[in-house]
């Protein structure tokens, strides 16, 4: 990566640029409660709450009473979902990579609030670069960052490499198109999936004068570029690098089509409650 991509991608991750919607505003799946205990019923198969919960409960399982000593994040962003792998007790300490300064700061913040400061690692800069020593970790935590790698072969190359025989790699991450090309069938069912709500439903929060278009369609994929040259860069090819170098991985399809792409900018239009059936 060119030292001019590296900075921009810092600049937008440390800015509002990666920010989606507006305060006070449910506009994605990950706001929404209730998908996510969707999605962790599908990995752990218990509803529970927390942005990857269900993960951590099946890896608790897997690891059947085993703490990993030593674990290593690329683009760990706040670090919210590492600590709660170290307050977990799955993981005893982490070396955490992040091109934002801004970030960092907000992840050492939390570290010290959570009395876990000591337990964690900061790298600033290319993981690639810097971290090269092969099975130095017994943990390789990838969290909706994979997809924003170039290369993402490279990346589950690397992470088969610094991982120590019998060591887990974990990944929770998108993994539909590479910038969001989507295919047409995927375009149509979502579509059809928005004609098929009530018209309450398809107001447009941020202007409720205006009604959101049940017509989906691809993003312009240059501009998605400009804004952030990371954003899906590679995605569309993170399953099959997975199964290439880790053949043995348990891989659970958590959906997206729907709630990734139907439901987004609408779902504050939904009481989660009362409308749940819908949803």
């Amino acid at each position: 990566m060119d030292e001019a991509a590296r900075k921009q991608i810092g600049e937008f991750w440390s800015g509002a640029g990666h920010k989606t919607g507006s305060a006070g505003l449910k506009l994605r799946w990950w706001q929404s409660p209730f998908i996510v205990r969707h999605i962790n019923m599908r990995v752990s198969g218990q509803p529970i709450g927390g942005m990857s919960h269900g993960l951590m409960r099946r890896v608790q399982e897997l690891l059947d009473g085993r703490v990993l000593t030593k674990g290593v994040s690329v683009g760990c962003g706040n670090a919210a979902k590492e600590l709660d792998l170290i307050k977990a007790g799955l993981v005893e300490s982490f070396d955490l990579c992040e091109f934002s300064v801004t970030r960092i700061a907000e992840a050492r913040a939390r570290a010290e609030q959570m009395g876990l400061s000591e337990r964690i690692r900061f790298i600033h800069g290319d993981a690639f670069e810097l971290v090269k020593d092969g099975g130095q970790y017994d943990l390789v935590h990838w969290n909706n960052s994979l997809h924003h790698m170039f290369d993402v072969d490279a990346a589950v190359k690397w992470s088969q490499h610094v991982l120590e025989a019998g060591g887990l790699f974990y990944m929770d991450d998108f993994v539909g198109p590479t910038r969001f090309q989507w295919s047409d069938l995927a375009l149509n069912l979502a579509s059809h999936v928005r004609l098929m709500l009530d018209e309450r439903f398809l107001t447009d929060p941020r202007k409720p004068e205006s009604r959101l278009p049940t017509d989906i369609r691809r993003p312009n994929p240059e501009k998605l570029k400009a804004a952030d040259p990371s954003e899906a860069a590679d995605s569309g090819r993170i399953i099959d690098s997975v199964r290439r170098y880790f053949p043995d991985a348990e891989i659970v399809a958590t959906g997206g089509i729907v709630y990734h792409l139907a439901l987004s900018d609408i779902l504050h239009n939904f009481d989660e409650e009362k409308d749940k059936t819908v949803l």
